[in-house]
């Protein structure tokens, strides 16, 4: 066996060369060389038949290497065929010539230079593997691939890729039966190689996922106990550890896999994306806090890490945390190939942060790269109306409306007329916000809960049309009884109605059904109270919903007014010193 490589080959023919320049210029002086006596004597430096073949196949390799450099691999197969015929054991060299055949369908060829190489040199995987690969893939003759691959497994019986090349000949045979025998005589090695125990928990894996069986308990406990068997053995290799933790992480098993990633991550050698399947893995068992914290570390050290950005964006966003998730979302938009539902996703987010400029400026670029998606269109138009542009809002609906109706009609549906009406009342143009928000409710009636409550409010918030504002309102909490919202619109309807008994009653319910208190609801509340002559109520939930809300000012004047009398009020006699 030899081999040289390219530059020693180089450096060679720069050699023989120089040999060749002194011995041509020495040669008028060569008949003047006295040599030794014995050098007569030539038969005695005659090589023998090994060391001929050895130098002729040095010789063969040596301008192979040449032909393959400066005219390509395709010219330099004669001469590597010339090698093989010195020294057959030469495998990795009979595999190159092999594949040359085989892209040539040369099938014959192949087969012949490979086996010529297993018997030169028997105790050599690889060519074997070669043999099994072609007849299986190539000449569909799984039973000659299977002697071949049992050959290697006698060889190397712990040799995972042969044990895989199996259970692909047996399921190509119509022996799959026999793929559970193999692995469980496979689970049964004396090995105490993790590599090998880990690459067979990966086979098992694989065998279920191409055999399209459900896991079983019994399977899955066979492939943790053959994780945990290669971390055993991993004495530190943070790649195995790795590994394990995918394994346990496929199997829905993420605190096992935290302990391995982290585990893993202690090692000087840290394995690619290890941190960030650990986050995902914290994101599963709930663990925001330490998936946060690990997520930052990994920005920090990778400022280019898409995916932690991703599920940065994803925490933040569940969080309700919408500025952040829009922050890490821009971050992945500018690491990420141009993908229009990238584009969607932080529009919608930066809606909910109330972030009008990034809604604008990404659904404008939306629109713009992908004009044939009429939904840029329309998240422009809410972007725009969130702004208080109502004009150019209203404007992009329409156009949304046009371009939508004649190639995309499913997106007219109840949700694009709630938020075209909801811009229209923005607007001011109310007439035309309540016939949108009618059709919103035609459309998708058990799903109008929004619809009806926004309009019911409209009509009762402009003292109109109140019985119906009032059935729309109780429509909506047929809907969702528990939304308080719904409830104090249904509060302001009864108030508009004079009926205050019955609207304190539903406001009252409103302001208590909220997490965090509502300035308006508690407004609300007051008023209510006001009107009942409750004057103490109503100023204690007016100053309540003022110091939400200070930039209100008709509640501030409505304050004012109710404590005006009590500021203006004479002295008594008593307070004057009078008795």
């Amino acid at each position: 066996m030899f081999g040289y490589t390219a530059r020693e080959f180089r450096l060679g023919i720069v050699t023989a060369y120089v040999m060749a320049m002194v011995m041509h210029s020495c040669a008028a002086s060569v008949a003047d060389l006295q040599f030794p006596e014995e050098w007569n004597h030539a038969e005695e430096f005659n090589l023998g038949e090994s060391a001929t073949k050895t130098a002729d196949a040095h010789t063969h390799y040596m301008l192979a290497i040449f032909e393959e450099e400066n005219e390509g691999p395709e010219k330099s197969i004669a001469s590597k065929e010339r090698v093989l015929h010195h020294d057959p054991g030469f495998s990795s060299l009979a595999i190159d010539v092999a594949q040359h055949h085989l892209r040539h369908r040369n099938f014959a060829e192949a087969l012949a230079v490979l086996k010529d190489t297993a018997t030169a040199n028997p105790e050599d995987p690889a060519p074997l593997m070669a043999l099994a690969s072609i007849y299986l893939r190539h000449l569909e003759k799984p039973a000659l691939a299977e002697k071949y691959a049992l050959s290697l497994r006698k060889i190397n019986p712990d040799n995972p890729e042969a044990i895989e090349l199996l259970c692909e000949i047996f399921r190509t045979g119509g022996k799959s039966s026999r793929i559970e025998l193999l692995l469980e005589t496979a689970t049964k090695s004396e090995s105490t190689d993790p590599a090998y125990w880990i690459a067979l928990t990966e086979i098992r894996l694989r065998e279920l996922s191409k055999s399209r069986l459900s896991l079983s308990a019994k399977n899955k406990k066979i492939i943790v106990n053959l994780a945990h068997k290669a971390m055993t053995l991993a004495r530190g290799d943070a790649f195995i550890l790795a590994a394990s933790g995918d394994v346990f992480a496929l199997l829905g098993n993420p605190q096992a896999a935290i302990d391995a990633y982290k585990t893993a991550l202690e090692s000087p050698t840290e394995p690619d994306g290890a941190r960030e399947k650990m986050a995902n893995c914290l994101l599963e068992t709930g663990d925001d806090e330490a998936a946060l914290h690990l997520l930052d570390q990994i920005v920090k050290k990778n400022p280019l890490s898409l995916r932690s950005y991703d599920q940065l964006a994803r925490i933040h966003f569940s969080r309700k945390n919408f500025p952040l998730a829009v922050a890490n979302m821009r971050q992945a938009m500018r690491l990420a190939p141009v993908n229009p539902a990238r584009f969607e996703e932080l529009v919608r987010a930066a809606l909910l942060a109330e972030d009008s400029a990034t809604a604008i400026q990404f659904s404008t670029e939306g629109e713009q790269r992908f004009p044939y998606l009429t939904g840029f269109t329309v998240l422009r138009a809410v972007a725009l109306s969130q702004a208080g542009d109502h004009h150019s809002a209203l404007a992009a609906f329409e156009r949304a409306l046009v371009k939508a109706a004649n190639t995309n009609p499913e997106l007219l549906n109840s949700g694009f007329y709630m938020s075209y009406g909801s811009a229209a009342e923005r607007a001011g143009h109310y007439v035309k916000a309540a016939e949108l928000l009618k059709k919103s409710i035609a459309l998708d009636p058990p799903g109008s809960a929004e619809a009806c409550n926004y309009l019911g409010y409209m009509w009762a918030d402009r003292n109109e049309n109140l019985i119906e504002a009032e059935a729309l309102i109780r429509r909506a909490l047929e809907l969702d009884s528990e939304n308080s919202a719904y409830r104090d619109s249904l509060g302001w309807a009864l108030y508009r109605q004079g009926r205050y008994d019955q609207a304190l009653a539903e406001l009252l319910r409103a302001a208590t059904g909220t997490e965090k208190s509502d300035p308006v609801i508690l407004e609300h509340v007051g008023d209510a109270y006001e009107k009942l002559n409750r004057s103490a109520e109503a100023l204690s939930f007016w100053q309540k919903a003022l110091h939400l809300a200070p930039e209100n000012a008709s509640l501030a004047a409505k304050i004012d007014h109710l404590t005006q009398p009590v500021v203006c009020q004479p002295e008594s006699p008593r307070s004057q010193g009078i008795r």
